[in-house]
Formats: C-alpha cells, structure tokens, sequence
C-alpha cells in the first residue's frame, strides 16, 4: 500500500470543518445571485439596496471564514492539511469579496450601462458558485471523487467562456464607445468581473489539489 492509502485510514471523521466549508460555499451563491440581479436592476435605488444586500453577505462570508481559523487553530486533528484548510477557506472568501468590491464600483461609478457580456459574465459567475457547493460538498467523502472533478472540470469550463466574453466586450468597447470616461468605467467593471470569475477557478484548483492527496 502506497502513503497516500495508507494516509487514508488516518484521516479523523471530522465533521465540522465540512459543514462550515458549506456554509462558505452557500454564501458564494448568495453573492453571487445578487450580483446577477443587480446587473439585470434599471433603478439605481433597487440596485443600491442590493448593493447593501451583498455587503451584508460580505459580511458574514467574513465571520465565516474567522470561525473557520479560530477551529482550525483550536483544532489539533483535522481532516486535510492545515495549509489546504486555509486555502481553501481564503479562496471561498476571496469569491465574496471581490463580487462585494465590485459592486461597490457599480454603486461609485454611477454605471447605468449594463452590456449583455457583462449579464452573460455575471450570469456564469453565478454558475459557477453553485459548482463551487457541489465540489466543495463532495470532500466530505472521498467515494464521491469523480462527481467532484467533474464539478471541477465544469469550474474551468465557466471560466474560459467568462475569459471568451470578456474579449469580445472589451473588443466592442473599444470599438463603439466614444466617451472615454465611459469606456474607463465600463473596462474596469468588466476586469473586475473576470477577476472573480479567475477566483472561482482557483478554488477549484484548491479542491483538486486536497483529492490528489486523499482521494
């Protein structure tokens, strides 16, 4: 039997960590649901008390992520690497975060221009957080490994057609917006959206590395 079967026998039943990976995971669907609403809103009344909306989501992603640390660090067994535990938990917060700034530079830019790239993006950001809770879910039991790459291989697949989008907007941007205020605006706005979309895969890079070890 080779370490990484042998390992397999000696890694503790824990069970709290996985719930509160799940709860980490479901708050990226709260997120990112909002941001898809608040792209699709006309009213910028409605679209900033989602704005408000998806701070408090930051918000709680945040205690979240600190209830995890403050288990890890009281934790003398845990079910994976404490380096992956981290990992894992930073990358779920960093997707939060970054749709909570984005939104943030909706709301400080004043943008009433939504093109369909960006509610294509950011309807594929939502998508992906919702691939997010299956692979995450399936760590808790490593039977379901080939369910959880596939998730994996679909999170890959989401970011490539976001990266494929936002070339083609910021092609029609630089063809048909004449403003240059304007065109500042709506190209940050769409490099913040590929951001997130680039942090949704490195979770997914993060729950293939811990079933390289384990599964």
């Amino acid at each position: 039997m080779n370490f990484s079967g042998l390992l397999k026998y000696f890694v503790p039943k824990e069970k709290k960590f996985y719930a509160m990976f799940n709860q980490a995971a479901e708050n990226t669907i709260e997120a990112s649901a909002a941001l898809e609403k608040l792209f699709n809103t006309p009213s910028a009344d409605d679209r900033r008390a989602i704005g408000l909306t998806i701070k408090a989501i930051e918000k709680k992603g945040d205690e979240f992520t600190n209830q995890i640390f403050d288990v890890l660090n009281h934790s003398f067994i845990t079910p994976f690497d404490r380096e992956d535990i981290n990992d894992l938990t930073s990358k779920i917060d960093d997707v939060v975060d970054l749709i909570y700034s984005l939104s943030g530079k909706v709301d400080l830019y004043r943008c009433t221009n939504f093109s369909s790239y960006m509610k294509e993006m950011v309807a594929i950001i939502h998508q992906g957080c919702l691939q997010i809770k299956v692979a995450v879910g399936g760590l808790e039991d490593f039977k379901n490994s080939q369910k959880v790459l596939k998730s994996c291989k679909e999170l890959h697949k989401l970011e490539s057609r976001v990266d494929e989008y936002y070339h083609m907007a910021i092609s029609s941007l630089f063809e048909n917006e004449k403003d240059p205020i304007e065109l500042i605006k709506q190209k940050e706005i769409l490099q913040n959206i590929e951001k997130i979309a680039n942090k949704i895969e490195d979770v997914s890079d993060v729950v293939k590395t811990i079933l390289v070890k384990y599964a």
